[in-house]
């Protein structure tokens, strides 16, 4: 019988460098934090900042080393870098804008402590916590109950990348967010698409028939400016509008 060592060498080489640079970044404080903002269609004022992680070269995008970390059993660890630097970092911008931090549901169950830190920056100015799910959730009932927490804190809820993934039907009904956000896969090229128009027709409508917000994300042209603003998205992000920058 052969022996399977020599094939699973490789994948515990990959996942054991992808651990080391996930550690390093923690040690580090996490992730360098940038915050872009999310403006109002109607007279360009900022209405929030998201704050949005940026890594060392050689580890892929920002998406490639959450799921590094997830594969590592660092998920949470990480989650918790970003989202921590990324409070510390917003007290340097106007006090007014809601800033949103990007965290995974699995995230806020294991880290309570996390849920308290998270309570207390959102008694200092408007905060949200975007949810970043783009699997199934494993404990509905649990992360509906650890939202609810927050909420009661004054903390809001947003699904994120809407049109990507799982995050669908089924965690907008779950997780009743105060804010929506269509991904920017939606957003690109949306005029000249009516697949994508149509859905974001019938995402705004949802939005305002629950009383959420929906972000328009990915606005990245002039095109895209017209293509939102003709169907009457009230909030947007991206290049077009600002582009992420350290407070």
């Amino acid at each position: 019988m052969s022996s399977t060592r020599g094939a699973s060498t490789p994948l515990h080489s990959t996942l054991l460098r992808a651990r080391r640079r996930v550690e390093a970044v923690i040690a580090c404080g996490g992730p360098q934090i940038v915050f872009q903002p999310i403006v109002r269609a109607d007279d360009g004022a900022i209405e929030g900042y998201e704050a949005l992680s940026r890594f060392p070269p050689g580890g892929g995008d920002t998406e490639a080393w959450f799921a590094d970390a997830a594969h590592c059993g660092l998920g949470p660890a990480l989650d918790r870098s970003a989202a921590v630097r990324a409070l510390e970092e917003s007290v340097r911008l106007p006090s007014g804008p809601f800033v949103a931090v990007n965290l995974s549901a699995a995230t806020l169950l294991v880290d309570s402590a996390l849920v308290d830190v998270l309570l207390d920056a959102g008694r200092c100015r408007p905060l949200v916590v975007e949810i970043t799910e783009h699997a199934a959730l494993v404990d509905e009932d649990a992360v509906v109950s650890v939202l609810a927490e927050l909420r009661r804190g004054g903390v809001g809820v947003a699904v994120d990348d809407l049109g990507s993934g799982y995050a669908g039907m089924r965690h907008l009904v779950l997780l009743e967010p105060e804010i929506v956000k269509l991904d920017a896969f939606v957003v690109h090229e949306m005029r000249a698409n009516r697949a994508k128009l149509a859905l974001a027709e019938l995402v705004l409508e949802f939005a305002r028939k629950t009383g959420a917000r929906c972000v328009f994300e990915g606005v990245d042209t002039d095109e895209d400016l017209a293509a939102a603003m003709s169907i009457g998205a009230d909030l947007l992000q991206g290049y077009r509008l600002g582009r992420p920058a350290q407070p």
